[in-house]
Order: structure tokens, then C-alpha cells, then sequence
């Protein structure tokens, strides 16, 4: 056996046990518990002792990362890092249960839908950028977005931030559209409000960011990424 013959087995061991239906429903069961808790939490603990008092609409979502405004900034941290990384099988199993598979016509020729094909690739690749980029928020918190690292005037959380919620967003544009054109098992509400939901408040913040809107934005991706989950969790004959 090759060196490359033994990697592309590794590859293909490493994603069956990502994608398969029982750890999927680990890692969102994780995220549902293990994140919110983290966040609610964190939350609490910087509302009552963050000497200026800690609200979300006066605060950053960031700012539950600062050693400035609570005692436990690894707590945010953690979420970041267990909600970007416990969300890769979901959007694995997703791309598994939306990529449009090859069928045949009337002369025996395979072929798929053009259009669901690029949905589906766009919705996988902007869901990795929105794991990788949470997983950034925490590993670069506001303690730790060092000036060295800074690009166009962004240090590395602000980039990071911009990578998570971008990511998320327009994975959830692309997704809800799959939804709603197609025949899936996902409810379709769920991708109407997959298209429009989590953008519309993200236009909003490119227009007028504030704390509060930061806020709602990651509320609108919850809203999404939980009954997306959810869903999975539920529905038994999701599995491939």
C-alpha cells in the first residue's frame, strides 16, 4: 500500500466516524448544552462583577472575553472553541444529506442538478469558515488579539469574529435555499428563515453595528444552528 493509499484510508476511517449519525448527535447534544450553559454563564458572572456592570446592549459579545469586564474570561472562551469545533460533523453530515446525488435520464446517462451542487458546496465551504473562525474567536479572545497580528487594521479576533459570523450567515443563506428549492427532510420554514433571518441582521450591523445587534446576530445564528440540530437529533430517518 502506498503513502498516499494509506492516507486516503485514514481520511475516508476519520470521516465515516465523523459523519456517522451517533456522533453527529453527540457533537450537537455539546453544543445545544455545553455552549449556551458556557455563554448564559458567562454572561451572569460579567452582569455582577464587572465593576461597570456588564448588559448586552452596552457591551460586546467580546467583551465576555476580557479580563476587563469579568474574572472568568476562559469560560467564553471555551464556548467559542466547543461550539466551532463540536458544529464540523454537523456540517459534514449536512453537505452528506444535501449534495445532490447522480441519477440517470432516459438514455442511461448520469448526471445532477447544476445548481444543487453549487448550493451545497457553498453552504459546506462557508460553514467551515464559520467553525474555523469560532474556533479562532476563542483561541484569539480579546485578551489575546495581539497587535503583531493585525491585517488591514483588524487584529486577529476582530478577522476571527468577522470569519465566525460571516461564515455562519451566508451558511445558512445557502443552506435555507437548498432546503427550500429541493426535497429534504429539514423543514422548509426552517430554510426560509435560514435565507433571510441571520442576513437581514447582519446587513443591519454593516449599516449601524452596535452591542445590541451583536448580540442579535448571534441570537439569529442560534436560531438556525439549534432547531438545524435539533432536527438532526429528532429525526431518526435522517440518518444515511
Amino acid at each position: 500500500m502506498t503513502v498516499r493509499e494509506s492516507i486516503n484510508k485514514i481520511r475516508a476511517k476519520l470521516y465515516n466516524f465523523a459523519t456517522s449519525f451517533n456522533v453527529v448527535k453527540l457533537s450537537a447534544m455539546i453544543v445545544m448544552v455545553g455552549y449556551i450553559l458556557l455563554l448564559i454563564i458567562g454572561v451572569f458572572i460579567a452582569a455582577f462583577l464587572d465593576p461597570d456592570g456588564y448588559t448586552i446592549w452596552d457591551n460586546w459579545i467580546s467583551d465576555l472575553g476580557s479580563s476587563n469586564h469579568t474574572p472568568a474570561p476562559f469560560l467564553y472562551d471555551i464556548a467559542c472553541i466547543i461550539a466551532g469545533s463540536m458544529t464540523i460533523p454537523l456540517t459534514y453530515f449536512m453537505e452528506q444529506l444535501l449534495a445532490p446525488l447522480p441519477k440517470r435520464n432516459e438514455l442511461g446517462e448520469r448526471y445532477y442538478s447544476r445548481l444543487r451542487f453549487r448550493l451545497s458546496s457553498f453552504a459546506f465551504l462557508f460553514s467551515i469558515i464559520g467553525n474555523f473562525g469560532y474556533i479562532g474567536v476563542g483561541i484569539f479572545s480579546a485578551d489575546r488579539d495581539y497587535d503583531f497580528l493585525s491585517v488591514l487594521g483588524q487584529g486577529p479576533h476582530g478577522i476571527m469574529s468577522y470569519l465566525a459570523f460571516g461564515g455562519f450567515t451566508f451558511a445558512a443563506f445557502f443552506m435555507g435555499w437548498l432546503i427550500v428549492l429541493y426535497k429534504t427532510k429539514i423543514p422548509k420554514i426552517l430554510g426560509i428563515y435560514g435565507i433571510f433571518g441571520p442576513l437581514i441582521v447582519a446587513i443591519l450591523n454593516l449599516i449601524d453595528s452596535t452591542p445590541l445587534l451583536e448580540w442579535m446576530l448571534l441570537f439569529s445564528i442560534l436560531l438556525w444552528i439549534i432547531p438545524l440540530s435539533l432536527t438532526v437529533f429528532l429525526k431518526s430517518e435522517l440518518a444515511p
